[in-house]
C-alpha cells in the first residue's frame, strides 16, 4: 500500500513540475552579410590610408529592422532575427576587403551610415536600403617646399536592390549586395575628382 502511495506521489509532482516549467526559449536567427568578399575585387584607384564605418544612432545596434508601406513611420524590429554584429562593423569589414586601402595614402575614408534596412511596399514586394554619407580627408601637408591645406570631399549614396521575398534572410542577401554596390559606387566616385586631390 505505502509502495502504491508513493509512487502515486512521485507522479503527481512530476506532472506538476512539468506544468511549471517555462517552455523554451525561442531560438533568435543571427545574420551577417555572407562569406568574406574577395580582397581588393572593386580596388580603390588611389590610396588609401584608411577606411571606417560609423553610424547614426537609429542603425547602431544590431536590431534587424523593416519598414511597411502600411505604417510608414514606424520602424519595426524583427523579434527572432537579429544581425550578427553592427550594421556599421559588417560594413567596414566588407569595405575594407573589398577596396583594400594599403596605409600609404595621403586620404583616409570614413562613412556615416544612415540607413540598414528592409522595405515592404503596398504589394508586399521587399528591397534593401543602404544610405551612407562618405566623406574623404585629406591631412594637412608641411613639408620645406611648402605647405597644402588640409581638405575634405563628400558624396551620399542612395543604394535600394529588389528582394526576392519579405524575409530576414533575403535582406541579408539583398544587403550583402548592397555593400558591393557602395565599393562600387565609391570606387567610381574616387576615380574623380574627389580621388586627386589624394595625389596632391
Amino acid at each position: 500500500m505505502n509502495k502504491i502511495l508513493i509512487a502515486a506521489s512521485t507522479s503527481l509532482l512530476a506532472m506538476l513540475s512539468a506544468c511549471s516549467l517555462p517552455g523554451a526559449a525561442p531560438t533568435v536567427t543571427q545574420h551577417d552579410l555572407g562569406g568574406m568578399f574577395p580582397v581588393a575585387s572593386v580596388k580603390s584607384p588611389v590610396p588609401l590610408r584608411s577606411i571606417q564605418v560609423g553610424a547614426q544612432p537609429l542603425v547602431a545596434t544590431p536590431a534587424m529592422q523593416y519598414r511597411e508601406a502600411s505604417q510608414p513611420t514606424r520602424r519595426g524590429t524583427y523579434a527572432l532575427n537579429r544581425w550578427a554584429a553592427t550594421p556599421a562593423s559588417m560594413l567596414d569589414a566588407a569595405l575594407v576587403r573589398q577596396l583594400a586601402p594599403d596605409g600609404s595614402g595621403r586620404c583616409r575614408l570614413q562613412y556615416s551610415l544612415g540607413e540598414f534596412l528592409i522595405d515592404v511596399d503596398a504589394d508586399g514586394k521587399a528591397r534593401a536600403i543602404l544610405a551612407a554619407d562618405a566623406s574623404l580627408l585629406r591631412d594637412a601637408v608641411i613639408s620645406p617646399g611648402g605647405s597644402v591645406p588640409a581638405s575634405m570631399a563628400r558624396q551620399s549614396f542612395d543604394i535600394s536592390v529588389p528582394m526576392r521575398e519579405a524575409s530576414p534572410a533575403a535582406g541579408a542577401l539583398a544587403l550583402r549586395e548592397a555593400a558591393h554596390k557602395l565599393a562600387e559606387g565609391t570606387a567610381a566616385w574616387l576615380a574623380g575628382d574627389a580621388g586627386r586631390m589624394c595625389a596632391i
